[in-house]
């Protein structure tokens, strides 16, 4: 009872700090422009010092009740709290001495005037960096180029997307640069260790830190959350969290506050996605196999059996390593795959339409491992025997089979192929049952069968 009766006395401390602060200024303000002190005059004065006294005793005895709760800064607080008893002691050895009829002369009335302003200034400067954090009363000055605190991913981090994990990599530094200095194994304020993701989720004095699935009921979030003026406001100094950092920080206690959740998770929720884009400049788009493939750039010397009027071809990325070939020529023969096997690694598509491709000729394209789109329209030679040679095309995700013979029995071959994701099979034998059961076991798969 006792704990929580102090507790509710310092809450009031930043309602009644403004009271002796608006007394002192008022009471100088008449002591400076008051050209004529007559005795009235004076007593006003005397009263204006003896009201300074007596608010500031009550706004430094709850501020002082407010101290002892652990979540400020010690060596802040112990300037705020030591200046603002000097200078309530100022005020009433001020009052005192004028209630007495001491005679004060010019220079020292401006001297003693002068401290209070200083006190004042110093009391309050860190009574706001308390509370508003550190630099509070400079950081708004115009000009004043302002750093917003973000937590830094190298290159490397950002491309392997799959290895970093929520807590480890983006909260956890957080919670280092904002929190450790007063929760730590040494100095736990409040009874709150976060130097490890076990003793933070135990919390401290106060109860559990974080309750899964239960943002709005767990204590840090709930702190890092408070309006900023609010006695328990988390961080006391210092920088506060970010709108996005509180977010990520939400998000997380949300989905289970796990030590160990991958960061790939946000691919599942597109207010985070974008939020990680931003805030960490993380892509956490899913990305096609070309996308995550790496080969040499090709040379001239490794093109020489694509030149000819046979093929068209032409590079798909800048590091002209990735290759788009078309035959051109009426009739395909074994010998013009053949020519393409030096770069079969780089062609990742190929469009061999109308060409009289047979099924004994596809088993060759199968060993292209990097293809990803292949066209073989208008090729009536093709049929569900071929269709079975191409299992093993594991990154295969567009295939035209328009202009074939293949029947519902391809079906069988093509749901086996992982990677696909496009298929065409207009003017074919599939019959239009066949498509619907097909579509109904894959729907990831998009079919276009014409009209």
């Amino acid at each position: 009872m006792r704990t929580e009766l102090l507790d509710f006395l310092g809450s009031l401390h930043p309602l009644v700090v403004h009271l002796p602060i608006g007394i002192i200024l008022l009471t100088i303000a008449i002591d400076v422009f008051m050209r004529n002190k007559n005795n009235s005059v004076k007593r006003v004065i005397t009263m204006g010092w003896f009201f300074s006294f007596l608010s500031g005793l009550f706004a430094a005895i709850f501020g002082w009740f407010l101290g002892d709760n652990g979540y400020y800064f010690e060596e802040q607080i112990n300037i705020h709290r030591w200046s603002g008893v000097a200078l309530v002691f100022l005020c009433f050895v001020i009052w005192l001495l004028l209630y007495l009829n001491f005679r004060f002369n010019r220079s020292f009335t401006r001297s003693i005037n002068i401290t209070a302003i200083i006190l004042l200034m110093v009391t309050g400067h860190f009574g706001g960096e308390m509370t508003h954090g550190q630099n509070y009363l400079f950081e708004n000055l115009p000009y004043v180029k302002k750093e917003i605190s973000v937590t830094p991913l190298t290159e490397v981090e950002r491309s392997e997307i799959d290895s970093l994990y929520v807590f480890e990599d983006l909260i956890y530094p957080v919670l280092e640069e904002k929190c450790m200095a007063c929760h730590n194994k040494n100095r736990a304020y409040g009874g709150l260790n976060m130097n490890t993701f076990e003793s933070m989720m135990e919390g401290g004095n106060s109860g559990v830190g974080i309750l899964k699935n239960k943002p709005y009921e767990s204590l840090i979030y709930k702190r890092i959350s408070f309006p900023h003026d609010h006695p328990k406001f988390m961080p006391p100094a210092g920088v506060p969290m970010s709108y996005d950092q509180i977010a990520t920080l939400e998000w997380w206690i949300d989905k289970g506050a796990k030590k160990l959740m991958p960061i790939s998770l946000a691919r599942k929720d597109a207010k985070m996605q974008r939020l990680m884009e931003i805030l960490y400049k993380l892509d956490l788009r899913e990305k096609s196999y070309l996308e995550t493939l790496k080969l040499p750039a090709l040379s001239s010397d490794d093109l020489n059996g694509l030149n000819g009027e046979k093929y068209i071809w032409r590079f798909l990325n800048a590091e002209e390593s990735f290759l788009d070939v078309k035959f051109t020529a009426k009739t395909i023969q074994k010998v013009d795959l053949l020519k393409m096997q030096k770069v079969k690694e780089n062609v990742t598509w190929l469009n061999l339409a109308d060409c009289m491709l047979s099924d004994e000729l596809l088993s060759d394209i199968s060993s292209f491992p990097n293809l990803t789109r292949l066209k073989i329209q208008k090729n009536p030679l093709v049929t569900d025997k071929g269709i079975k040679a191409l299992l093993g095309m594991e990154n295969l995700s567009e295939l035209n089979l328009y202009g074939t013979r293949v029947t519902d029995a391809a079906f069988t071959t093509l749901g086996q192929m992982t990677a696909l994701k496009k298929l065409f099979l207009w003017n074919t034998r599939v019959t239009a049952a066949g498509i619907e059961a097909f579509k109904a076991q894959h729907p990831e798969i998009e079919v276009i069968a014409g009209l």
